[in-house]
């Protein structure tokens, strides 16, 4: 017997058959036309954040879940954002997480949309609107996966447990964090849903988010050497903010990053700016792990441009940091859904890594879960007008869900 809340210790020894006549079964019983209504539902009902709420989107999911035979209910925490957990099996192990988040990055403006944001529109095959990859269309690869453990009448053995969040798009402090919190993420393996190209990612960059501020003197514009201005030193520092970075590779998630996001600086056109403040995103891989290693070169680059120019002031301060995770490719999550994907498209594709940051860190790193990245579409039109995917990836990822849910938890 299994103490609520310990990890099977014989988990990883048990025989898992994801092309059994039980797997198979449910994966056939994926109905396409019920992906795509779960999609479209989510997509219509705008979450963007910020901007907006959840709410409205989290009573679409308690809906659907209902209507398949669900239990589900919503966990808020102290900000009140709504996140949706849904149990599927009597909560015996061995027991796996799906997550996925149910809030979307701002459509911006809708003249830049070929196709109106929240219409969910197909078009030529593809699902478009903000969300449909990143991650709406995920979701309702899950949900309709659950549909059709429902309508395959298998029994599970084990139990799958739905965590649909918020606010992740925000570094998932209201919604997953919550739940992490509030003690649930005590399952045996987790699937993150994020967009991945269907390719199984077992590792993700972290971030460290560095405010740079430079200090100068002001003067009146007509007279601009009386004044230091410190817009110009800021640009100093920002031509050569790529010698910041170390010279690391990992074999996943590829080199560190580093982007100037944000800047602000001036009073008036005619003022000697005497202070310009940037937000820099810092992004760390696997084995960075010391914030203060990641800052002392902002703060070396810092002294080698005073050395040429005595005046400029530059500090910086460390704001946000979230640490990178990995996967243990060798876990049997990662084992189940590599046959999942072979059984379901008969191609066998090299593990990968995720750019940026998700949700998976929460269970890798806080709560001790062996988490990985599957889901259908791409990074690479998430967050873009025009975001869209392919109605043929959300079934297939689907029909993939549906073996391992069945597999994991034979």
């Amino acid at each position: 017997m299994v103490e609520e809340g310990a990890h099977s210790p014989g988990l990883g020894e048990r025989a898992v058959n994801v092309e059994s006549g039980v797997a198979s079964a449910v994966a056939a019983a994926v109905d396409p036309d019920e992906v795509l209504r779960f999609a479209r539902a989510l997509v219509t009902t705008p979450s963007e954040n910020p901007g907006g709420t959840e709410d409205a989107v989290a009573e679409v999911v308690v809906g659907i879940l209902e209507g398949i035979g669900a239990d589900a209910r919503i966990v808020r925490g102290e900000a009140g954002r709504p996140s949706v957990v849904a149990r599927i099996g009597d909560g015996s192990r061995p027991r796996l997480a799906w997550n996925g988040h149910l809030d979307v990055v701002p459509a911006g403006d809708p003249g830049t949309w070929s196709h109106p944001p929240f219409a969910a529109e197909v078009v030529d095959g593809r699902l478009v609107g903000r969300g449909a990859a990143d991650m709406k269309g995920p979701v309702a690869s899950a949900l309709a996966a659950v549909a059709a453990i429902r309508r395959s009448g298998v029994r599970l053995g084990g139990t799958i447990d739905l965590h649909l969040v918020a606010d992740e798009e925000l570094t998932g402090l209201n919604g997953t964090k919550v739940l992490l919190e509030q003690s649930f993420l005590d399952q045996d393996a987790a699937i993150v849903g994020e967009p991945t190209d269907l390719r199984l990612m077992l590792a993700e960059r972290g971030g460290a988010w560095v405010r740079a501020i430079a200090r100068g003197r002001a003067a009146h514009g007509s007279t601009p050497q009386l004044g230091v201005n410190a817009i110009t030193s800021m640009a100093r520092f920002l031509l050569r903010i790529e010698e910041v970075l170390p010279d690391l590779e990992h074999p996943l998630v590829g080199r560190p990053s580093v982007n100037a996001a944000i800047i602000e600086g001036g009073s008036a056109p005619n003022v000697v700016p005497d202070t310009c403040v940037v937000d820099v995103d810092r992004r760390v891989v696997p084995g960075e792990t010391d914030p203060a290693a990641v800052l002392e070169p902002f703060e070396r680059l810092a002294r080698a441009i005073t050395r040429d120019h005595p005046e400029v002031d530059l500090s910086f301060d460390l704001h946000l940091w979230t640490d990178a995770a990995e996967a243990d490719p060798d876990s049997e999550i990662s084992r189940v859904c590599r046959a999942a994907m072979r059984a379901e498209t008969g191609r066998t594709t090299e593990d990968s890594g995720l750019t940026g940051i998700t949700d998976a860190r929460f269970y890798l790193n806080d709560a001790g879960v062996q988490a990985v990245l599957l889901g259908p579409g791409s990074l690479t039109v998430a967050h873009t007008a025009d975001e869209w995917v392919a109605v043929e990836d959300l079934v297939t990822a689907s029909r993939i869900y549906a073996r391992v849910f069945a597999a994991f938890c034979a």
